[in-house]
C-alpha cells in the first residue's frame, strides 16, 4: 500500500517484506515407509458447498484410506471470541492505522487484513511444526502460512482453486489500478514466493501463476479425482432428460442455456425435460427468465444429495459456465456416462475433448449451445458414444485413488 500511495522511507526505498520458501526437492523419491501427518488449510469455510470444499474432502478421505493422519484447519474451528470480538478489535486498529498513514480507509482491505491477522494467531496455536505436509488451499491461507513459515522453515505446498484478483478485475468487482488491486495482488505474489511446490488442478492455472511470479519447474498438475459411484443408468423414457448440476450463480451461465432451449423447434423441445439441480442467489431471476421464455419443461430441483440417482435418469448434461476451473459437476457427469455440453474455459478442455468425450461451446455463445442440443437430442448414437467415452476417460484419469497416488509422490519428493 505504501507503493500505491508513493510513500517512501527515509532511505527513499519502498518498504516491502519479502517471503521466501525453504523446501528442498529430491531428485529421487523412495517408496514411503511411514504414515504422514498432513495438514490442509483454507481461509474459507469448510465444509461448505463448492469445488474447494469438495476437493479437500476428497483428498482427506483418500489419504485417510491409506492410513495417513489428516487435519483440516479453517475459520470454522476459530472460537466465538475470535470471530465476534477479536476480529472487530483488530479491524479498528487497522482502520486507525490506515487513516493515520494514508488519510483514508478501505473497508474491504480492513476486513481482509483483520481476518488474516486473527487467522494467523489461530494457526500459530495449532503447532504447525508437527506436520510432515502443510498444504494451503487458497491464496489467503498460503499468505498466512508463508508468513508463519519464515519462522518454521518447513515445506509449503499450494493448490489454487481460482484467482482472486484477476477474477474480480474480469467481472468488474475491482477497479484496475485501485488500491484493492495493489493490495490483493501483493498478497498473492507474497504467498507464491513462500510456496515450494504448487500443485495445480489443471494446466490452465500455469500461465496466470507465472504472471504472479511462480516458476514453471515448481508446478505439478494433478487432476482432481473423486470417489463417485454412479447408479445403473435407466433406459430413456418417452421424455429425454437433460440435467444441469451447479450453484445458481451468475458465472455458471444458466441464462445462456435457457435462451438456447427457447430457440429449439417446438418438436425438439417437446421431447425433453430439463432438470436444474442446485440453489443460489440467481434462482429467483432464473425462474422468472424460464417463465418469460415459456419453458414449461424446465424444473428447478433445488439443492439435492442424490445427484447420482438423478444423473442415472439423465442422458444429456449441460454446464454453460462462463468462468470455471475444473468443475466437479462435469467430472460426476462423466462418471455417470452423460453426453456433456459445456464451455471452453479454465481446465474444462483438459477433461472434455470436443467431439470425443463431450461437446465444447464458447462461453456465452447461445447459438453454439443450441446447435449442440439439437444434435444430441436428435442423435441417440452420438449421445451414447460421447457418454461411453466420457465415462472411460473419467475412470482412467479422474478417480480419487489416482489423484492420491500422484499427490503422495509429490509430497514424498520433498520429505
Amino acid at each position: 500500500m505504501d507503493q500505491h500511495y508513493g510513500i517512501m522511507n527515509k532511505d527513499h526505498h519502498h518498504l516491502v517484506e519479502t517471503f521466501q520458501s525453504f523446501g528442498k526437492k529430491k531428485s529421487i523419491t523412495k517408496k514411503p515407509t511411514s504414515k504422514l501427518k498432513i495438514l490442509y488449510v483454507t481461509f474459507f469455510e469448510y465444509p461448505h458447498m463448492g469445488g474447494l470444499s469438495h476437493y479437500i474432502t476428497s483428498v482427506k478421505e483418500g489419504f485417510e484410506n491409506r492410513e495417513h493422519e489428516v487435519v483440516v484447519l479453517s475459520p470454522n474451528q476459530m472460537s466465538e471470541k475470535d470471530l465476534q470480538h477479536r476480529i472487530p478489535e483488530v479491524a479498528n486498529e487497522v482502520r486507525a492505522y490506515m487513516l493515520k498513514r494514508y488519510g483514508e480507509v478501505n473497508e474491504k482491505i480492513i476486513k481482509n487484513t483483520s481476518f488474516l491477522i486473527v487467522f494467523e494467531e489461530f494457526l500459530r496455536m495449532q503447532h504447525l511444526e508437527k506436520f510432515d505436509v502443510i498444504h494451503a488451499q487458497d491464496l489467503f491461507a498460503l499468505f498466512v502460512l508463508g508468513k508463519l513459515n519464515q519462522e518454521y522453515q518447513k515445506t509449503i505446498f499450494f493448490t489454487p482453486h481460482g484467482f482472486f484478483t484477476k477474477s474480480r478485475l474480469k467481472f468488474n468487482k475491482m477497479k484496475k489500478g485501485s488500491l484493492e488491486e495493489a493490495y490483493f495482488t501483493e498478497v498473492e505474489k507474497q504467498g507464491i514466493r513462500a510456496s515450494d511446490e504448487i500443485i495445480i488442478i489443471s494446466d490452465s492455472f500455469r500461465n496466470p501463476l507465472i504472471d504472479f511470479g511462480a516458476k514453471d519447474e515448481n508446478m505439478t498438475t494433478v487432476y482432481t479425482g473423486i470417489n463417485f459411484q454412479p447408479e445403473i443408468k435407466e433406459k430413456e423414457d418417452h421424455k429425454l432428460i437433460i440435467s444441469s448440476v451447479s450453484r445458481l450463480s451468475p458465472r455458471k451461465g444458466h441464462e445462456y442455456f435457457f435462451k438456447a432451449l427457447s430457440q429449439l423447434e417446438k418438436e425438439e423441445l417437446s421431447k425433453v425435460d430439463v432438470w436444474i439441480v442446485g440453489d443460489g442467489v440467481m434462482r429467483g431471476r432464473l425462474e422468472n427468465l424460464v417463465e418469460e421464455l415459456g419453458l414449461e419443461n424446465v424444473i428447478f430441483f433445488g439443492k439435492r444429495t442424490d445427484v447420482a440417482k438423478l444423473l442415472s435418469k439423465s442422458s444429456i448434461f449441460v454446464l454453460s459456465t462462463i468462468n470455471d476451473n475444473f468443475p466437479l459437476s462435469v467430472i460426476e457427469a462423466m462418471f455417470a456416462g452423460q453426453a456433456i455440453i459445456t464451455s471452453n474455459c479454465g481446465g474444462i478442455p483438459e477433461m472434455i475433448q470436443d467431439g470425443e468425450t463431450g461437446m465444447i461451446c464458447e462461453p456465452g455463445d447461445t447459438d453454439q449451445i443450441k446447435d449442440a442440443l439439437k444434435l444430441l437430442i436428435n442423435n441417440i448414437e452420438l449421445r451414447n458414444s460421447l457418454g461411453i467415452a466420457a465415462k472411460t476417460y473419467a475412470e482412467k484419469h479422474l478417480r480419487q485413488d489416482v489423484m492420491i497416488s500422484k499427490l503422495e509422490k509429490v509430497y514424498q519428493s520433498y520429505l
